[in-house]
């Protein structure tokens, strides 16, 4: 699924009110697009209050070396539900830099 979808469909759930809560949402979405928006979160956690991509993870991104699944050999998926619960109401806020970064440099965000 399309990162942008991805997202859309995750804020109408936010902040999850129990890890139960988080890893019944993320039942009904595929392994990759799983690790896709815990992706996008730590992309956007290190864009908060930025415009654009960091100059230092531009060339990644480009390459697509950096994509829907650059978290996967770093997070069990197992940890998921607990992240996206612990995240809370800053997730939103993630997302958010997350489309901000991409869309102020110019991503095509249908590679990620």
């Amino acid at each position: 699924m399309h990162i942008d979808k991805l997202i859309a469909a995750i804020v109408m759930h936010l902040p999850f009110q129990s890890v139960e809560a988080a890893q019944a949402f993320l039942s009904e979405l595929a392994p990759n697009d799983q690790v896709a928006l815990i992706s996008a979160l730590y992309f956007g956690r290190s864009h908060l209050g930025s415009d654009c991509v960091n100059e230092d993870t531009w060339p990644y991104l480009q390459s697509g070396q950096m994509n829907r699944l650059w978290e996967q050999d770093s997070i069990l998926p197992a940890d998921f539900a607990t992240i996206l619960y612990e995240k809370g109401s800053n997730l939103a806020g993630y997302y958010d830099a997350f489309l901000r970064a991409t869309e102020g440099s110019g991503y095509d965000r249908s590679r990620y």
